[in-house]
């Protein structure tokens, strides 16, 4: 369980959080929305520790990690999975190797558990068969096909795909999603929605969504906080959410849906 308390930040005269409440239930997919400028970035760089706080605290399984030290900063980050806005794939790079490149970099360097890795969550974000057709003639044929393109040569929700496969490497115990479905049409936005939901049950992982698309909310959401001015103005259900009577609120939902 990840638990923001008292979580204030500034940037010399700019208070970006001013007082942060959250917690994000195990197994639940949290969507955090809100206008831009909101502090919706600048709270996932907290909790993974990209920032310290000013005043208040982030809590995750149970550990304030401004207690950590390094090695269990490094520990705690790996339980993480980030899908950054855009992918953010490197294009000098081959699937296989922006997928497998985090493992790489924290010291794995046995080719067959770096190949068997990539099979895994290339397989869990629907781009190859199921897994469990790992080392069928069809599953290696789509693997090694996929595994040796560039970025260049896929579609954008094939890249945001990738991306949310990278993320999955090690079996995180949480995932952050930043703007998933930014710049896609709303046929490959569905796909994506589908996909965060299919993640959430099937590999039973907490999900961290920040989002402007309401559609994506409404979808995936188990619970929604909306940020305002720093401090969180609303959290519940989607349904609830839908429902508020809250001026700020219904202005917001009256602009993005």
């Amino acid at each position: 369980m990840i638990e923001l308390k008292d979580l204030h930040k500034s940037f010399g005269e700019k208070n970006v959080l001013n007082g942060i409440d959250l917690a994000i239930p195990n197994g639940q997919t949290m969507c955090v929305i809100g206008k831009s400028g909101c502090g919706k970035s600048v709270l996932l760089k907290h909790i993974v520790r990209l920032l310290d706080p000013d005043q208040g605290t982030v809590w995750v399984d149970g550990k304030n990690i401004a207690d950590l030290d390094q090695e269990n900063i490094f520990e705690m980050r790996r339980k993480i999975g980030y899908v950054f806005q855009g992918a953010a794939l490197f294009d000098s790079m081959t699937v296989f190797e922006n997928v497998v490149i985090g493992l790489y970099e924290h010291g794995e360097k046995d080719a067959k558990i770096l190949e068997s890795e990539a099979r895994r969550v290339l397989a869990a974000v629907a781009l190859l068969p199921d897994i469990s057709e790992s080392g069928t003639p069809n599953f290696e044929k789509e693997y090694t096909i996929l595994k040796n393109k560039k970025p260049s040569d896929l579609s954008g929700g094939m890249r945001k795909r990738v991306g949310v496969a990278r993320a999955l490497v090690g079996s995180p115990t949480y995932v952050f999603y930043d703007e998933p479905t930014t710049g896609l049409d709303p046929v490959n936005s569905e796909q994506i929605d589908n996909l965060i939901a299919d993640l959430a049950t099937k590999l039973k992982v907490t999900s961290l969504v920040i989002t402007h698309d309401m559609f994506s909310v409404f979808k995936i959401a188990d619970r929604v906080a909306m940020l305002e001015f720093g401090k969180v103005r609303f959290e519940g259900t989607a349904k609830e959410l839908q429902e508020s009577k809250d001026e700020a609120v219904v202005e917001f939902l009256e602009r993005y849906v």
